[in-house]
């Protein structure tokens, strides 16, 4: 049985403490994942764009809509210097 991703505020997201560990278990879904964070990276910072980003903690599985500003360092930055480890995130929907 899986329940719904808990839908969270950026603000909270900050508050979050992620396991360590990969959560998608194929190459290719990993590299699907590379090539939306990119693409959601690009769209926020040329049109403002907002995704809604999926990601577990380990405990928990969250949503948030926001808008991506960065991709660093194995991590993604929303505004507010906001983290979200890329191995954490499950998908980003447009």
């Amino acid at each position: 049985m899986h329940r719904s991703p808990v839908d969270i505020s950026r603000i909270e997201t900050a508050q979050l403490n992620y396991e360590l560990g990969e959560v998608l278990t194929s190459e290719r879904d990993i590299h699907k994942r590379a090539e939306a964070i990119h693409k959601a990276t690009y769209l926020g910072n040329l049109k403002h764009q907002k995704v809604l980003i999926q990601f577990n903690t380990g405990v928990e599985v969250y949503q948030v809509h926001t808008t991506i500003w960065l991709h660093y360092n194995n991590e993604i930055y929303l505004k507010g210097k906001i983290r979200v480890p890329v191995e954490r995130i499950l998908a980003i929907h447009f």
